[in-house]
């Protein structure tokens, strides 16, 4: 991804440490998250006020947040052009550092309603995991509830691009897209899938892998298992 392509200029660049710092606070570019001005700028040693001034150039001037309100706060959430941007300075990063950037997520295996055989054997998700990832998954996920202290990172990916795997229709009922991140599982490759239409919240990730990860690993429910996501 080039500079030229994402219209990267001296104001985005003045930016891109703002929409860094709102990642940390939970914002993506799926859901409006509630923010509280007054928490952030303790953080950042400035006044609520000099907080919303920003929060409008962002939306306003930038183009990189939609403002909105959820129960009379302030929510926001990221545009396509600020996940674009973040992405452009992960890229660049890695270039510099000539490695991939990793993010180290911990938790612990629980047992899942048992849908995800049924979706991981779908031609339309698993074509698509095939060409985009470069192997067929296993026909199941595996469900892992994350520490509280790695829940934070995991909302990270929210703001990042990630694979997208398209969403479709079989005619009869139409299927959600998922953005997914190359992942190793205790050294087994696979990858993490964030899913648009799923009933877990941000403390539980759905991992899957061309191996059946619990007889692989022998895991059973309550094992602490590390996941490497690949950005």
């Amino acid at each position: 991804m080039s500079r030229a392509s994402l219209g990267i200029d001296y104001k985005l660049l003045r930016r891109i440490p703002y929409l860094i710092l709102l990642v940390k606070y939970g914002i993506n570019d799926k859901d409006y998250v509630t923010i509280n001005l007054t928490r952030l700028a303790n953080d950042i040693g400035t006044t609520p006020q000099n907080v919303f001034k920003i929060i409008n150039r962002l939306a306003e001037e930038g183009g990189l947040i939609i403002k909105s309100a959820v129960s009379g706060q302030l929510a926001i959430k990221f545009t396509q052009r600020a996940s674009e941007a973040l992405q452009f300075v992960i890229d660049t990063i890695r270039h510099y550092l000539d490695e991939r950037l990793v993010i180290r997520l911990v938790g612990n295996v629980v047992s899942g309603l048992g849908e995800g055989g049924f979706y991981m054997s779908l031609d339309g998700y698993v074509k698509q995991f095939v060409e985009k990832l470069g192997f067929k998954p296993y026909p199941g996920t595996l469900n892992i509830r994350l520490k509280p202290e790695y829940v934070k990172y995991r909302l990270y990916l929210d703001a990042l691009p990630g694979i997208y795997i398209e969403g479709f229709s079989n005619g009869v009922r139409t299927y959600g897209g998922v953005k997914c991140f190359r992942a190793m599982i205790q050294g087994l490759p696979g990858a993490v899938l964030l899913i648009e239409r799923t009933h877990h919240g941000p403390d539980t990730i759905e991992v899957i892998s061309p191996y059946k990860l619990r007889d692989k690993l022998g895991l059973k429910d309550g094992d602490e298992i590390e996941v490497l996501v690949t950005l």
